[in-house]
């Protein structure tokens, strides 16, 4: 076969040009980009696991400006837009102050799945303070505040000392 001229075999210029080298180094650089890209697996899945759960705290915000549009807000229109999401409580608690409802909810946020697992999930403790509307006056309003996302949102949720509502959420 043909040989370059100016390169003898069994020298490492010989061995850089005729590929060996090169296929080494590739393959090194293979392996370091999977190692990185494994290690930064599960930030990604909780990146997105996270942005759902945001994604479903603004769905259930419109749900109870939409709710609150009549200006009541009841106990089972609220029960019917927070359920039970296993392994998050869904409605944990209702307060009315006047016309304000502040509602306190544990939602689930579903992300992609790390290597043999299926989903990864992430929960938070939201509160929703909804305004309704009021005759003569602008639309419903509810302001959402994130109380605690990640592993612990169950004692952010349930700490607070304020009753649970009598109305519990239905499947």
């Amino acid at each position: 076969m043909g040989r370059r001229d100016g390169v003898r075999s069994g020298t490492a210029g010989g061995c850089l040009f005729n590929g060996c080298l090169a296929v080494l180094v590739l393959l090194l650089v293979c392996i370091i980009g999977l190692w990185v890209w494994a290690a930064t697996a599960d930030d990604r899945a909780e990146g997105e696991a996270r942005t759902d759960l945001q994604s479903a705290a603004e769905n259930r915000q419109e749900k109870l400006v939409g709710a609150a549009a009549d200006g009541v807000l009841d106990d089972s229109e609220i029960a019917r837009i927070f359920p039970r999401g296993k392994p998050a409580q869904g409605l944990v608690r209702i307060e009315r102050h006047g016309p304000d409802v502040t509602v306190t909810a544990e939602l689930l946020g579903v992300g992609p799945g790390v290597f043999l697992t299926s989903e990864t999930l992430v929960t938070g403790c939201f509160t929703f303070t909804v305004t309704p509307e009021a005759r003569g006056h602008r639309g419903s309003e509810v302001i959402i505040r994130e109380l605690a996302v990640g592993n612990e949102p169950q004692s952010a949720c349930t700490t607070t000392g304020v009753p649970s509502p009598s109305v519990s959420p239905s499947l």
